[in-house]
């Protein structure tokens, strides 16, 4: 895929311990449901503090009202 300038689309492997990165959204499926199943469902992921801060903003922070 490219962008408007002509220059080659990357996708990177959103997992903060995978250093994949794919030409092709496909490409990029294939790795995460084979590398990383299930990682995304969980509940403490991505566990970063700009997700943190987002779920706090968001007021989806389950774990504030403890």
């Amino acid at each position: 895929m490219t962008n408007n300038t002509g220059e080659v689309k990357m996708w990177e492997c959103p997992s903060p311990d995978c250093s994949f990165a794919t030409g092709g959204s496909a490409e990029l499926l294939e790795h995460v449901n084979s590398e990383h199943p299930g990682e995304y469902q969980r509940d403490d992921w991505p566990d970063t503090d700009a997700a943190r801060a987002k779920k706090q903003q968001d007021g989806s922070d389950e774990s504030a009202g403890e």
